[in-house]
């Protein structure tokens, strides 16, 4: 399995092409990241699982000192998961939060 620590990214000297910070219910934020052609998520150094992030700041705050080309907040919809409702799609909303590109 793929991954990064934040250690490893908040210096100065970092340059990451794309953040993707997962919006999940609950106030719960995941935070994927594409760095040296290698994107993974942001593991806890404790758990060994995905680092679990409660606001935006929170992400905001750990990457404070790396340069961060694109940055992206990702969420996807429950709704389509109603009784009677034809078969799931892809309804993934990636919202620009700063960066020239546009969402993939």
């Amino acid at each position: 399995m793929n991954y990064h620590r934040i250690e490893h990214l908040n210096r100065q000297d970092v340059h990451i092409d794309e953040l993707v910070i997962h919006s999940f219910e609950m106030g719960l934020y995941l935070a994927e990241v594409d760095f040296d052609n290698r994107k993974a998520f942001i593991i806890d150094d404790e758990t060994g699982r995905p680092k679990k992030f409660h606001s935006m700041d929170q992400v905001k705050a750990a990457f404070g000192e790396a340069t961060i080309r694109n940055a992206y907040l990702s969420h996807q919809s429950a709704y389509d998961e109603m009784v009677g409702t034809p078969d799931k799609v892809d309804n993934t909303l990636k919202v620009p939060l700063f960066g020239s590109a546009e969402p993939g």
